[in-house]
């Protein structure tokens, strides 16, 4: 009787599934790649991978000829210089919106410095210089006959049948905010630099003297785009103290339409806080005033915000 449990469990530990060895893992890998007994590569024939070649040949073949097709239909209905969208169907929905430099960072928009630490504010003279540098003469001789000299129109738009732009000279911006000053940070009187975006074909309204905001009442020009900036909030408002823009009404209506005209410079405006309270954190507000812009804070349209503060 023992001698038959033995022999059973003898049995057992003998009869169990093999564990395949590395040798036979490489011989069974190395018949998957080529089957000489039954003529496949990769578990297929030759017949096999010669008709799955050719469907995916035919296959991609049509795809990209859809695409190409697709590719030539769009080209042909998209004009180069016009945008497809405009008006109230572009997405600015005819409402321009204004931009600000130095744009400290992309998460906020904190201008923060200690005018007796230039280390604190170099970024920003830089950040404001670089994009200076767009509108230096210099750098437009090459676009030399696609602007034109409008210094002489003062009191009018532009004529409507000039087909080239107006050419903004930085000159403009005055002779207090410049990069020699450091644009007011070394003076802790900083200059913000604003810019309005392009939207095609967009003319201002101008205002009468009747329907003119009372806002904007003292600095107002018939043909501008006033900019006005203030503190947001009570406390903001003393602690903004003066300010002062270069060129003084504003955005000039000459400079627009914008209609993608080769050489094209949008204008600029200066504001300057001469007296800004220093330790505090002052949020600021900047609007554009035409009698077709309107303003919406949650949507920032017409207006920009940024805080500064001054240690």
């Amino acid at each position: 009787m023992a001698s038959t449990i033995a022999s059973t469990a003898v049995d057992t530990t003998t009869s169990g599934p093999q564990k395949p060895t590395l040798r036979s893992r490489f011989q069974d890998f190395a018949t998957f790649l080529f089957n000489a007994d039954e003529g496949t590569v990769l578990g297929r024939t030759a017949r096999s991978w010669g008709e799955i070649g050719l469907f995916y040949l035919v296959f991609y073949s049509c795809l990209a000829g859809f695409f190409a097709a697709m590719m030539a239909v769009f080209y042909q209905t998209l004009d180069w210089n016009i945008p497809r969208l405009r008006g109230a169907d572009s997405l600015l929905r005819q409402n321009p919106g204004l931009g600000m430099r130095p744009i400290p960072d992309v998460a906020t928009t904190l201008i923060r410095f200690n005018k007796a630490r230039p280390a604190t504010f170099a970024q920003y003279v830089d950040h404001i210089q670089g994009f200076l540098n767009y509108y230096e003469n210099e750098l437009q001789q090459a676009e030399t006959g696609t602007l034109i000299d409008c210094t002489s129109i003062l009191e009018m738009r532009r004529p409507e049948e000039w087909d080239k732009a107006c050419r903004f000279d930085i000159k403009e911006l005055g002779d207090d905010c410049v990069k020699q000053q450091a644009y007011g940070f070394e003076d802790g009187q900083p200059c913000i630099l604003l810019k309005m975006n392009r939207i095609y074909d967009w003319i201002p309204e101008a205002y009468s003297n009747v329907s003119v905001p009372s806002e904007i009442r003292d600095n107002w020009a018939e043909y501008y785009v006033t900019v006005n900036c203030e503190g947001e909030n009570p406390a903001d408002k003393d602690n903004i103290g003066p300010l002062k823009y270069y060129p003084a009404n504003g955005f000039h209506f000459k400079y627009f339409p914008y209609r993608n005209q080769q050489g094209y410079r949008s204008p600029l405006v200066f504001v300057r806080l001469d007296e800004p309270k220093t330790g505090v954190l002052i949020m600021i507000t900047c609007k554009i005033y035409a009698r077709n812009i309107y303003h919406n804070v949650n949507e920032k349209a017409g207006m920009v915000h940024f805080e500064v503060m001054v240690d």
